[in-house]
């Protein structure tokens, strides 16, 4: 890709899984050709993690190298380390319940962690394994949960009990809540409406439908002028970035 063409499209990518592997810190040979090949673009990046798991996760010349971060699920959004917008979201006490019930009745065998319930701007981050869990025991959740589907149908039930509220799997090992229209979707209008005429490329793995990148994706390609790029692993977003 050429730097004439770079000056007609804004790069729109998440991060867990997109830009770096699940959880973790971006890899260094990673980070060095993605601050070379991004040189020049707009370039943002959207996630459900909060600002300071981020910088646990980006290193700090990225954060600066980028446009833009929208951070949240969408609901807060960086400039150059500053917040520029937020949106507030304050849950209902029977959802919180809801949600105990589930840590306590789970099938899920091995041991559980502290911070199941996670309360970020605009947004709640729900983790039945707990999100302090170590690597070891983030990676056997995944796959129990991969089999036995606990995610996907604690996010259907809640859907038909609080259908004011969208709850997206998101990441390894959580489910994201958010007021419909207030996930990741709003990145799309808020994009669109920053750059009007570029091509809107987005970087995402988990584009199915139910996975927290499904509804961004869908809504971008109804905006029109917009490429949705599948990827499996960091390097494919390498990949596309250098043809």
């Amino acid at each position: 890709m050429t730097f004439r063409d770079f000056e007609n499209c804004v790069f729109l990518s998440d991060m867990d899984g997109t830009l770096t592997p699940s959880r973790q810190v971006m890899t260094p040979q990673f980070e060095k050709d993605f601050n070379e090949l991004i040189t020049g673009a707009y370039f943002y990046i959207v996630t459900g993690s909060d600002i300071e798991k981020i910088k646990e996760q980006i290193p700090e010349n990225i954060m600066k190298k980028v446009t833009g971060i929208f951070a949240s699920m969408g609901n807060e959004f960086y400039v150059n380390g500053k917040r520029i917008s937020k949106n507030e979201f304050v849950p209902e006490e029977s959802l919180i319940k809801k949600l105990e019930d589930y840590v306590k009745n789970t099938r899920y065998l091995y041991p559980l962690y502290p911070n199941h319930i996670e309360k970020r701007c605009g947004m709640v981050n729900f983790c039945v394994v707990g999100r302090e869990c170590s690597l070891e025991e983030r990676f056997r959740y995944q796959a129990w949960d991969n089999e036995n589907k606990e995610r996907e149908s604690i996010a259907s039930e809640l859907s038909n009990i609080y259908p004011q509220y969208s709850f997206e799997i998101g990441g390894a090992i959580s489910i994201d809540i958010v007021p419909n229209g207030f996930g990741k979707v709003q990145v799309a209008d808020k994009l669109r409406e920053m750059h009007p005429t570029k091509k809107i490329i987005f970087f995402g793995d988990r584009t199915e439908k139910g996975g927290n990148d499904y509804e961004i994706a869908k809504r971008l390609l109804e905006l029109g002028n917009s490429e949705i790029v599948k990827v499996q692993e960091p390097n494919d977003v390498l990949e596309y970035l250098r043809k």
